[in-house]
């Protein structure tokens, strides 16, 4: 699935701790990084974005959250690598949140964690000064690897600018802002990840087709979100010389909608590996990098 690449303008203002004080440290820290966490309440938000708005633009499609570009890869332990694992925490309680092959997760829906301010946390970490929001990816089943739906990709801004309005108060100021006086950033033309390699895209909405041919092979594209000649069911083809773009290497499996889950809150906390996180309060370590990319990638 191509991932929105939302930069927000000023990207470089400093951005106040993800975590704060809320999870026990579990682990030493790792110099020089920065923990990889999120507001369970923010990835929540995006997620009631989507059901909202699925129906108009993205009937019957699925949504989970991909792993941003930029962590720290996996750490080696006894020649070999480690597991990427997942867990939802606060102090007091936690709980395992399995990933999919490809690292992506859906957020199961539950008020307490909401209540008790439970963070999505990662047993990977980004370099020190970066700090990321998972991607949003939406896909309508049944579609082949190399296609692509526009309401798909308009869905799946509309849910990356709600998580950043809920998470960032300087990126939700910057963003009302910018509605007063232009489009909003779902309503022009935005940046995506191709879903591999590719050097044309074919355009197709009912009868109409138009061949997009790109210079050279790329993995990015301009969708034309805010172009009302192209209608939500408009599909995206991309092909690398006149064959259908290859697939990456590791494809997502379907991820089902979640379940509700019960917290055990009478029994120990769910074991989180021994390097998983430990807070760092510092402004420092989470400063956004000026222009920062944020596409989602496959990882193996």
């Amino acid at each position: 699935m191509a991932a929105l690449i939302l930069v927000p303008p000023g990207a470089s203002a400093q951005a106040p701790s993800p975590l704060g004080d809320a999870v026990t440290v579990v682990g030493p820290l790792q110099p020089g990084t920065t923990p990889m966490a999120w507001s369970y309440t923010g990835l929540s938000a995006g997620v009631d974005m989507f059901e909202r708005r699925s129906s108009q633009l993205a009937p019957g499609a699925l949504m989970r959250y991909q792993m941003p570009k930029g962590m720290l890869p996996p750490k080696e332990k006894d020649g070999k690598l480690e597991d990427t694992t997942a867990a939802i925490a606060v102090k007091g309680w936690s709980v395992p949140l399995p990933l999919a092959p490809d690292l992506s997760f859906v957020l199961p829906p539950n008020d307490r964690a909401k209540s008790d301010g439970a963070y999505v946390v990662m047993s990977r970490r980004f370099p020190s000064g970066l700090y990321q929001h998972p991607i949003v990816s939406v896909r309508t089943p049944d579609l082949l690897p190399n296609v692509l739906r526009l309401g798909d990709l308009r869905l799946a801004c509309e849910v990356q600018v709600r998580i950043l309005k809920k998470d960032m108060l300087r990126e939700r100021i910057l963003l009302d802002a910018k509605s007063w006086f232009e489009k909003g950033p779902c309503e022009q033309d935005r940046m995506f990840d191709a879903p591999a390699q590719y050097n044309s895209i074919t355009y197709t909405a009912g009868s109409r087709k138009q061949v997009m041919p790109a210079s050279g092979k790329q993995l990015a594209f301009n969708a034309p979100l805010g172009d009302d000649k192209w209608p939500d069911d408009t599909l995206l083809t991309f092909e690398l010389d006149g064959e259908p773009a290859p697939k990456l290497v590791a494809a997502p499996r379907p991820v089902q909608p979640p379940k509700p889950f019960n917290l055990p809150m009478d029994s120990q906390p769910a074991p989180l590996p021994l390097e998983l996180l430990e807070p760092d309060l510092s402004r420092e370590s989470l400063l956004y990098q000026e222009a920062e990319v944020i596409p989602a990638t496959t990882h193996p």
